[in-house]
């Protein structure tokens, strides 16, 4: 009997040293992956003030974008404590200079133009390691979609930047492929003559950012 108990005391502190060493090396891992993103504020180009729509924007992208133990989005009143530094630099030298204050693997930058009644969101997202950058639009004709807008614009970068199917993605690629097969069925001899058909996301792709070289 005391050999049974000397056995299982001995396996249990086996097991448990085990689950503690193994437990922290998953901890480590999940740390080292984990991506820092950087929201700056939008720009705006309209004749009024536009505030509601850029902080309306922020948030927005905040909490689409965060995705835990993956992305973590820096919070607003950390960007305000650099936004005075911002308005000092431009250029691809500013966008690398924030992410080093904020210590962010992306960041993203945007702008909201307004014309008549209709919006058109222009945002790029930036890959400070790999110097490279992608650019994301949408256009909305009222302001009643920019929800919806920015809904699709974070979940192209979710998708594009952070290979993340969200939900909103997923909605987006049903509708996408809806209106292929309406399209086939109205126009096959159309879809013949135009092989990149299908070539219809808004994201063109990864671009060099030469300024960083």
């Amino acid at each position: 009997m005391k050999n049974n108990n000397l056995l299982y005391q001995t396996f249990l502190t086996i097991f448990i040293s085990f689950c503690i060493l193994t437990g922290g090396a998953q901890t480590v891992t999940a740390k080292e992956e984990i991506k820092r993103l950087c929201v700056l504020p939008f720009n705006i180009n309209a004749s009024e003030d536009l505030i509601h729509i850029r902080e309306g924007i922020f948030h927005m992208l905040y909490s689409r974008l965060s995705w835990r133990d993956n992305v973590v989005v820096v919070p607003e009143h950390k960007i305000k404590n650099y936004i005075a530094h911002i308005d000092k630099i431009s250029g691809d030298s500013g966008i690398s200079e924030i992410a080093k204050l904020t210590h962010s693997d992306f960041v993203l930058t945007g702008t909201v133009t307004k014309l008549g009644g209709s919006f058109s969101i222009d945002t790029q997202v930036y890959d400070i390691e790999n110097k490279r950058y992608m650019t994301f639009f949408e256009q909305s004709p009222k302001a009643d979609d920019l929800i919806d807008k920015v809904s699709r614009i974070a979940a192209f970068i979710n998708k594009k930047v952070f290979d993340r199917a969200t939900r909103t993605w997923e909605k987006m690629e049903q509708e996408k492929q809806a209106y292929i097969t309406e399209q086939k069925r109205k126009n096959p001899e159309y879809m013949m003559k135009n092989p990149e058909w299908q070539d219809t996301d808004e994201s063109p792709g990864w671009k060099i950012w030469k300024y960083l070289f």
